[in-house]
């Protein structure tokens, strides 16, 4: 069951609320963190601007300290002279003066001459401290001296020659980087050789690794740890020996804090306005919805039938409106097309009379007032010829004068009319007092038989009317329309005596002919040998062998009842199973032809085909397959067609003929003699072989003219370049006849009734064995 309308507007208010706050919520994420990471970028860069400011400031008072220091004469004098105690009061009182931290004064070989702190611990060898700081000449250096780190510029005193030099310093400290904390907003930590800490803002536990400390700092958000810093390290000029860096970190912790309230803000307003989202679309919702659901009632009651239902709504919109005019509109169209369609599926829209179910629902209920009824089924002579020769117009009017004159003369009956379908119509007619059946069917006919002006034409009808007597030949309404259809039939096929009155058991006639094409079909389906092959031989005049067969179908039913092969074929013929049976006949056929080739024994044999065989597209296209499939030469096969069978569609004959000639097959005309076939018409057919009707062979020693019309057909054939073949030898008399004729081969029961393929084989083992 699908989601109410209400749901869906609700859900998709409510869905379009959390997509915006989600999209919004993804986007502020995205933006804020980009933001953030340009932000800290920004800030680290300004620490670095701050801190190389810093440093410059620093550099600057040192280089003017130390050349103050260096250019002061009685200071050159000391160092000239060794003066040590005026050494020492010089850079004790010149290092408290500009609150520097170092000064040291060393000799040209890197010996300490004096320093401003005594406990300081200095390396007994100071050439390489010297040789490095004098490659920073002018420029301070960052050197560590006592586990200190000093920001010094070292500078020669001159008298005029170098005599010593001069380092002036500052120490770098928590202090300091305390400083650069408060200027830049960052946590400043200085590292030397090693990452070996030598001044930090932070307060790291004794022995801590710096950036294993900084790593480990993190904080929990979103159900997921971030770092607490991000870091930059920056290269500070110093002893390649002792290089030292600068970490700057910056604390990201109230910018998580801050970005974090953001977020839960967003998710709050999101909320608040999917809540607002939800009750408004609930109200809007609801406000369609419910006019809605009383258009599905409205709807419901017009497939009820009732068209006059309504919605009530005490403030409907102007669609809403619109679509209850609508619904109106459309139930008026239903209703009316309601009653056309009724009318229309239960009334021929030729005639107007009721059609045949509609027919069978009206003649059960009038059946059912006791009285007595006389069923006609009345079928129009020749109707198919009209609309060939004056066109279907002309003949669709024929129907509707019909029609109108079987209304006519049925009025006085109190029955009812239809039309079965074609040129059948089903009249029923109430039995009148003063007049009996037979009496009743005479007038109508007399009625009907009068000739009809149509289209400013007087055309003559002819009809074959089958009549039924309710309720003696029956009570049931289909029974009745059945027996009285046959009765139809029956009248067809009487020729000049258009009326049949139903005898009783002929339905059961009818009934068992179904039961047979039913179980026919069945047959051709399972395969399960109800239906078997036959052969009789046909001997060769001039050879005295047998090397040609005729193809006989037998059907025996699994009751054990034989059915006659005329009498199945012919039912084959009408309900259209001919093709089918054919095919089933060429398969098998074929089949057995190259088992016997298997067995060494080469026989040629012929299969009889209707006229709906030669009209089926796939008959050629069968026969094709099967002998590509069993590997057989197809000039061992014959196709045998009977003249009727060639006159009933000679163009399409004549041309699936010379179809099976090109593949090789040979083409026997069947039955000859006694249709209607004529010399000028059989020079045309493309056939290699006649075959004399039995007709004219079964008396053949006794009868003359039979003698006579058998020799001139045979000298016929031969000149016409025919191989001709004689059925119905009974008689060696008509065999020896038939031989002094000139007749190419026989075949009848005086060599052999058609026997099974096995019986066949032993036949002739026989056959040769005798001689």
């Amino acid at each position: 069951m699908g989601t109410s309308f209400k749901n869906r507007i609700i859900a998709l208010c409510v869905g379009l609320v959390l997509l915006t706050a989600v999209a919004s919520l993804a986007s502020f994420w995205w933006s804020t963190s980009q933001f953030n990471e340009r932000k800290v970028q920004q800030d680290i860069q300004t620490a670095q601007n701050v801190y190389q400011q810093y440093l410059s400031a620093k550099e600057r008072l040192l280089v003017t300290a130390a050349t103050v220091l260096t250019q002061d004469f009685g200071f050159k004098q000391a160092v000239a002279t060794r003066d040590a105690p005026t050494i020492e009061s010089v850079l004790f009182n010149h290092s408290q003066r500009i609150d520097a931290d170092l000064m040291l004064l060393l000799d040209v070989r890197g010996q300490l001459i004096s320093a401003n702190q005594a406990e300081i611990e200095l390396a007994e060898d100071l050439r390489p401290l010297l040789r490095e700081l004098l490659n920073h000449t002018e420029q301070s250096a960052f050197v560590s001296l006592d586990k200190q780190l000093y920001q010094a510029i070292i500078l020669p005193v001159k008298a005029p020659r170098t005599i010593a030099f001069a380092i002036v310093g500052f120490a770098v400290d928590t202090e300091v980087a305390g400083q650069l904390r408060e200027l830049t907003g960052m946590e400043m930590s200085f590292i030397g050789h090693g990452e070996q800490i030598k001044a930090s803002s932070l307060r790291l536990p004794e022995s801590q690794d710096l950036f294993a400390y900084l790593h480990e700092q993190k904080i929990t958000r979103w159900l997921s740890e971030f770092p607490v810093y991000i870091n930059a390290e920056v290269a500070l000029p110093a002893l390649n020996s002792s290089p030292v860096s600068l970490v700057l970190s910056a604390d990201m912790t109230k910018d998580y804090q801050e970005f974090d309230q953001l977020v839960l803000t967003i998710i709050l307003s999101s909320c608040v306005t999917m809540l607002f989202g939800f009750v408004a679309s609930g109200f809007l919702a609801r406000n369609l919805a419910t006019p809605l659901q009383q258009l599905t009632v409205m709807a419901r009651r017009f497939a009820l039938g009732d068209y006059e239902a309504t919605v009530h709504e005490s403030r409907p919109t102007k669609e809403i409106c619109q679509l209850v005019d609508a619904f109106h509109e459309m139930g008026d169209d239903i209703q009316a097309r309601e009653k056309q369609i009724r009318y229309q599926a239960s009334h021929d829209g030729l005639t107007r009379f009721y059609n045949r179910a509609a027919a069978m629902e009206k003649l059960t209920r009038l059946l059912q007032d006791g009285r007595v009824y006389y069923l006609l089924v009345v079928d129009i002579k020749g109707l198919r010829h009209i609309n060939d020769k004056l066109g279907p117009r002309v003949g669709d009017s024929c129907i509707q004068a019909v029609a109108q004159r079987i209304e006519q003369i049925g009025a006085s009956f109190e029955g009812l009319n239809a039309r079965l379908g074609g040129d059948e119509f089903l009249t029923v007619l109430a039995a009148k007092e003063d007049s009996s059946m037979e009496g009743c069917v005479a007038g109508f006919l007399s009625a009907l038989n009068q000739p009809y002006q149509v289209q400013k034409l007087e055309i003559n009808l002819r009809f074959s009317v089958g009549v039924v007597h309710y309720p003696e030949q029956a009570d049931d309404p289909e029974d009745l329309v059945r027996r009285a259809l046959i009765a139809a039939d029956n009248a067809a096929q009487q020729g000049s005596n258009s009326v049949y009155f139903y005898q009783t058991g002929e339905d059961e006639a009818y009934l068992e002919r179904l039961l047979i094409i039913d179980e026919l079909k069945a047959a051709l389906q399972s395969d399960d040998g109800q239906l078997f092959m036959t052969y009789q031989p046909k001997l060769n005049m001039h050879s005295q062998q047998v090397d040609k067969v005729e193809s006989l179908i037998r059907w025996q039913r699994r009751n054990g009842e034989w059915v006659s092969p005329e009498f199945f074929i012919d039912l084959a013929e009408q309900s259209g199973l001919i093709v089918e049976l054919t095919q089933w006949v060429l398969k098998t056929v074929v089949a057995q032809v190259a088992n016997w080739v298997e067995q060494g024994i080469t026989m040629k044999a012929a299969i009889n085909v209707s006229a709906q065989d030669i009209a089926d597209p796939d008959f050629v296209p069968h026969l094709e397959a099967m002998l590509d499939r069993y590997q057989i030469s197809p000039s061992l096969i014959t196709i045998e067609l009977t003249e009727r069978d060639m006159i009933e569609n000679e163009e399409k004959g004549i041309a699936a003929l010379k179809v099976l000639k090109e593949i090789g097959v040979h083409i026997s005309l069947d039955d000859y003699g006694v249709g209607q076939t004529s010399l000028g018409r059989l020079k045309m057919l493309p056939i290699d072989e006649l075959k004399l009707d039995k007709v004219f062979i079964l008396k053949l020693a006794e009868t003359h003219q039979d003698q006579c019309i058998v020799r001139s057909t045979i000298s016929l054939g031969h000149q016409l370049g025919f191989s001709v073949v004689a059925e119905g030898v009974e008689d060696k008399a008509s065999l020896e006849l038939l031989k002094e004729m000139g007749c190419d081969y026989a075949q009848g029961y005086y060599l052999s009734k058609p026997l099974k393929a096995e019986l066949l084989t032993q036949w002739l083992g026989q056959y040769h064995e005798a001689g």
